[in-house]
């Protein structure tokens, strides 16, 4: 027959890539942030998380009660001078975050400079500082670490654990949906009829997967005899960069002082 003859072309009409792509890398994304300081053992990222959580607070709390202006020049110099070292994608994360706050408190609290609030935009640069100075200690920070240094400041201990609890199941339920969206993407071959409803199915097998986890690690608490203490690791050892960390920081916080 002539028909047989004739040389087919199959054309694979990709329908609703973009969807299952988009969701593997926010996935992706999601699990390397947790993970991403493994392998990082250099300037800001190698300073202890109970130094960069200590100096944070207090410098944030100094800086909302200062209007001196050349103490919040100091402040954002010591911003500018944190993100130099940090690598490009973490120096565009805390760029946007804190150009998004810039804006939003802008919109806020700019108008009432028209009013004679003289101090409006002391207080939105003030709010981006604070801003930049949290992002960094987030980015360069081992969320365990974090913990753990919270722990030294007399948090209680059932609030740290469901704290450090929450993150190590966000890692494992995320590697469990990235595993169902493999498979989708390869037995679907680029083709889904309804990928909101498919987002919604792959929801669902999550919060069961979630409730079967916090039952199982309920039975193996119990099953050890669990106490509700918090055992965290206790830094002992004070390196270089933790001793010119403090010394810029202490340099800071006698600013406040001198400069009020």
């Amino acid at each position: 027959m002539d028909w047989l003859k004739e040389k087919d072309e199959f054309e694979l009409k990709i329908r609703n890539e973009s969807f299952i792509e988009k969701t593997i890398s926010s996935l992706l994304s999601l699990v390397s942030n947790i993970r991403r300081l493994d392998s990082r053992d250099r300037g800001i990222y190698r300073i202890h998380e109970a130094f960069k959580l200590y100096f944070t607070l207090v410098n944030i709390i100094l800086l909302s009660l200062s209007f001196n202006k050349f103490y919040i020049m100091l402040n954002a110099a010591y911003v500018i001078l944190l993100i130099i070292p940090l690598e490009d994608k973490d120096v565009l994360r805390i760029l946007n975050i804190s150009l998004v706050a810039f804006v939003v408190s802008s919109l806020i609290i700019g108008p009432s400079w028209f009013w004679g609030n003289k101090n409006a935009m002391l207080v939105i640069v003030k709010i981006t500082i604070s801003v930049s100075l949290t992002m960094i200690m987030s980015i360069t920070s081992n969320w365990h670490n974090i913990i753990s240094a919270f722990r030294l400041i007399k948090v209680p201990n059932i609030v740290l654990f469901i704290f450090d609890s929450a993150i190590r199941f966000i890692y494992l339920l995320s590697e469990r949906a990235y595993a169902i969206l493999c498979s989708l993407k390869l037995r679907s071959v680029g083709y889904i009829k309804k990928p909101y409803r498919t987002l919604a199915q792959i929801m669902y097998n999550l919060f069961v997967t979630s409730i079967d986890m916090s039952f199982k690690m309920d039975e193996a608490l119990e099953c050890r005899c669990f106490s509700g203490e918090f055992k965290y690791k206790i830094y002992k050892r004070i390196g270089k960069s933790e001793i010119l960390y403090s010394i810029i920081n202490i340099i800071i916080i006698l600013g406040f002082f001198i400069l009020r």
